[in-house]
């Protein structure tokens, strides 16, 4: 018998207990969960307004949280690739022909090539991440108020 073979044998027997503790510890968790999350469809059906400006801030702190869900894709989007803007897309269409340093231009494919403009994106997504949560927050609460 080679060692991993007695290294199982051995210890199989603990790692089942184990399993069952785990199993044992988590599932009142899971319970609750349960209740929170049928708890919340029902305050979601009862309130849709108040819910989708729920949504609405959970995004914007997304974006505070990791900027780079909103960026990403938006530089992408708009033709700054990592090597530089891709053809026929609006990033190359604004392009000129002497781009200056430090301009919206060259910040933008800086941050798409991973230099100095991405702090700069990341920074601008981040404020406009945390003014779309205040807003969705605001007026989450301001329709759970209402009741709509």
């Amino acid at each position: 018998m080679d060692a991993i073979a007695r290294s199982y044998k051995a210890y199989a027997p603990a790692l089942g207990v184990a399993a069952v503790k785990a199993t044992e510890a988590v599932t009142p968790a899971l319970k609750i969960a349960a209740g929170v999350g049928a708890a919340g469809l029902a305050l979601a059906a009862a309130n849709p307004a108040a819910a989708a400006c729920g949504v609405v801030a959970v995004g914007g702190l997304a974006v505070v949280a990791a900027p780079a869900l909103l960026t990403a894709p938006a530089l992408s989007a708009a033709g700054f690739t990592s090597a530089g803007p891709a053809a026929g897309s609006l990033a190359a269409g604004a392009q000129v022909a002497n781009v200056a340093a430090g301009s919206a231009f060259a910040t933008l494919q800086s941050a798409a090539m991973g230099g100095y403009g991405a702090a700069t994106v990341a920074a601008a997504a981040q404020g406009a991440g945390g003014v779309v949560a205040a807003v969705g927050g605001a007026a989450g609460a301001f329709f759970a108020k209402k009741g709509k």
